[in-house]
């Protein structure tokens, strides 16, 4: 079930953005991003950070930043990692990395990539690049011309975001609502209805294989504008119309497997 944290600072208006916390393995899980879009739906120019959950909630005691033009973000696919913010540079298909205590960029080319909104997610517009981070590390969650729009994921160096290795999929991006990765497993959602989401697809990049699965959960609002997973606490926050939702993850072992969601 969906656990309503709050409506984001800005307001029902902003319904695109993300949020979360560190998604670094043993990173501080009292530290909260809050990056809702501009009312465009695609330019990220402002965050807040939180330095406790209290303080989130009472929208109080918290770091504002306002991007400089420069250094703009683009669509809800941002992730907070080892204190660290990372992002798809605005109309490029560039990775950002912000450096949250000094406000430093660095920025690195994701080769292939398509941006733009040419390979979005379903109802979610500019999010052509999804980082996410789990157990293993470092993700990007893209698509390709050459994978025909179909989801490609790359293993990021953390540091220098170099890509160290990269999987094609056979599933199409633009079919999916969202997707986030547990322990190196791409999941991928849909919409059933208005209040319904399907975990339909996965794919593992460790054994490089695919299917599909159905595990239904409910949702607060109609539209998933971000989703990703914390390996700390085990769970998925989402930005879901301006509202900041999170859900705990249940884990079944499998035998001889790694345990699946």
């Amino acid at each position: 079930m969906p656990f309503t944290v709050q409506l984001n600072w800005l307001g029902f208006t902003y319904k695109p953005g993300g949020w979360g916390k560190d998604s670094a393995m043993g990173a501080d899980q009292q530290f909260y991003f809050v990056a809702p879009l501009y009312t465009d739906g695609r330019q990220m120019r402002t965050f807040r950070t939180y330095s406790s959950y209290d303080n989130l909630l009472l929208y109080r005691t918290h770091a504002e930043k306002t991007i400089t033009t420069a250094d703009l973000g683009q669509g809800g696919g941002v992730i907070m990692y080892n204190n660290f913010l990372y992002y798809n540079c605005y109309n490029t298909g560039n990775l950002c990395k912000l450096d949250l205590k000094t406000y430093t960029i660095t920025r690195l080319a994701l080769t292939g990539s398509t941006y733009n909104n040419r390979f979005s997610y379903f109802a979610s517009a500019w999010q052509d690049i999804d980082l996410a981070g789990d157990e293993d590390g470092l993700w990007a969650i893209y698509s390709t011309e050459q994978n025909n729009g179909n989801f490609v994921i790359s293993k990021l160096n953390e540091t220098s975001l170099a890509i160290l290795k990269t999987w094609s999929t056979s599933q199409y991006k633009p079919a999916a609502t969202n997707a986030f990765i547990v322990c190196g497993v791409l999941y991928a959602t849909r919409t059933l209805d208005t209040r319904t989401e399907e975990i339909f697809y996965m794919y593992d990049t460790k054994t490089g294989k695919e299917g599909h699965l159905s595990i239904h959960f409910n949702k607060m609002m109609e539209n998933i504008q971000s989703l990703s997973y914390n390996p700390n606490d085990h769970k998925l926050y989402m930005y879901n119309d301006g509202y900041l939702v999170t859900y705990d993850l249940l884990f079944q072992p499998v035998v001889g497997e790694k345990p699946k969601i």
